[in-house]
């Protein structure tokens, strides 16, 4: 900008109080509103009718003929005529029954459309991994025959960054991927001695495979030496402060596994808790709680030893099950907070999600839950489930094209923290209803504070870390054992 100001990144919003969801649920309310006024249209064509039969009227009949026989003529008019209640009241009834019908028919095609792209995403994963060897021959020459023409790998990301869909579609055939891979001669003995020759549906399932295969599976801990406070938050006033505090457990000095929780207590008395999750500490390491199988079990929809730790710090912090509990993360850490307002056992009131980054499209979050989801179209990750977010009255996602030309985390990166706190800042500065929508939801709930608004905050810090081991992972060195297996 001119004076010196970043520019802002455009946005693109979709669910919440302006999304096709909501619409169809106010398309489905006014039909239902229509019926009732139809129901109370007849009764009142059954009241009017009795004034035909009321005594006063008949006895006048003696007295004037003519007047009561017009009076009698007006009241069926009036009810039951071409233009009479009753006649208006049936139309009113049709038109409520079109308005849900109509909804039910666009819900219906919207379910028919995904699950037809879901059968578009599997066959196409799995005619690649059927053809997996030809595939790799031909994408090795066309990429050789890329970088010969002068195309750089910066290039090659730009392109990807510019069209998101290419790794959403890949990743939503991950299943596909798999059985085709196991249905190929060359690749089939592999897959039958680990275990992933079975029938994988979707992503969901793949990742759930995968996870068993390379990971084990643990408890949560938290560890008891780690002081509760290293940070100490302000109230915050928007996304851009909830993204801002993230950053701080986040940061590389901080060491892995380092959440933060919040409490933020009103004048009135009434008591909100924020939790700040961040996101994978260590793709490999088996120890590191934040770690790649982590994130395949998330995916699957399954627990994990950090979603045991969070719970055990908000038992450590005193949070009350009923008192309401925002959850906030960055990649993993979105990740594990849909997760855990998608447990019904996690024992918290989770009245609020804001993610940055993270793929939670299959979490299941339920309805009740308002959710906020920040996305950088350039970043691969949110893609990672293969599908894109629900477009729900109460999931929010708000998406900006900004294009650092690395898919990393460092700053300024597709995937960082900073590039997601200028979404944040962008979304603040928003008029879009379903964005004004979410941000009052949670100035209600307490967790955003307002000019002049007295709020007392303490905030505690934990370190969560791998506990008791329920299973182990099924092997050890899976390239070393595909080496074997393969002619």
């Amino acid at each position: 900008m001119a004076d010196g100001t970043p520019e802002m990144p455009e946005l693109r919003v979709s669910g919440g109080a302006g999304g096709i969801d909501a619409r169809y649920d106010d398309l489905e309310r006014l039909g239902r509103l229509y019926g009732d006024t139809g129901g109370r249209l007849v009764a009142m064509a059954w009241d009017d009718k009795l004034e035909a039969a009321d005594g006063d009227l008949v006895a006048s009949a003696i007295l004037s003929p003519d007047s009561f026989a017009a009076a009698e003529a007006a009241i069926l008019e009036a009810t039951y005529g071409p233009r009479g209640l009753v006649v208006r009241a049936a139309t009113i009834e049709a038109q409520s029954v079109c308005f849900v019908a109509c909804v039910e028919l666009y819900r219906t095609a919207d379910r028919a459309r995904h699950a037809a792209l879901e059968t578009l995403h599997y066959g196409l994963g799995f005619a690649i991994g059927v053809n997996l060897p030809t595939v790799l021959l031909a994408g090795g020459l066309a990429y050789g025959g890329l970088r010969m023409s002068g195309v750089s790998d910066a290039e090659l990301i730009a392109h990807l960054e510019d069209h998101p869909e290419l790794l959403e579609t890949l990743v939503g055939g991950g299943g596909g991927l798999l059985d085709g891979m196991a249905a190929n001669p060359l690749t089939a003995p592999v897959m039958g001695a680990l275990g992933l020759d079975g029938f994988h549906a979707d992503t969901g399932a793949a990742a759930d495979d995968l996870g068993a295969l390379l990971f084990g599976d643990y408890r949560g801990a938290l560890d008891q030496g780690y002081p509760e406070d290293v940070f100490a938050y302000d109230a915050p006033r928007d996304l851009g402060d909830l993204v801002e505090d993230l950053s701080q457990p986040a940061d590389d000095t901080v060491p892995d596994g380092v959440i933060s929780v919040q409490q933020l207590t009103r004048a009135d008395g009434t008591v909100s808790w924020i939790v700040q999750l961040p996101g994978t500490d260590d793709f490999l390491a088996e120890d590191a709680i934040r770690n790649m199988g982590s994130n395949l079990n998330l995916i699957a929809g399954d627990d994990t030893a950090y979603g045991d730790a969070v719970a055990l710090a908000l038992a450590e912090a005193g949070v009350e099950a009923d008192a309401p509990v925002m959850l906030v993360g960055h990649s993993q850490g979105g990740m594990q907070a849909a997760g855990l307002a998608a447990d019904p056992d996690f024992g918290y009131h989770v009245t609020h999600v804001v993610t940055a980054g993270s793929p939670v499209a299959t979490s299941g979050i339920p309805d009740e839950v308002t959710v906020l989801s920040l996305e950088n179209t350039g970043d691969v990750v949110p893609l990672l489930d293969g599908e894109s977010n629900p477009d729900t009255a109460r999931h929010v996602t708000v998406q900006a094209d900004v294009h650092g030309g690395s898919f990393g985390a460092g700053p300024g990166q597709n995937h960082s923290l900073s590039v997601y706190g200028d979404i944040a800042d962008a979304a603040d500065a928003s008029t879009d209803p379903s964005v004004e929508a979410v941000l009052g939801s949670m100035r209600q709930q307490g967790f955003l504070a307002e000019e002049g608004d007295q709020v007392q905050t303490v905030t505690r810090s934990y370190q969560t870390r791998l506990g008791e081991q329920l299973r182990p992972a099924e092997i050890r060195d899976p390239l070393a054992m595909a080496g074997n297996l393969l002619p």
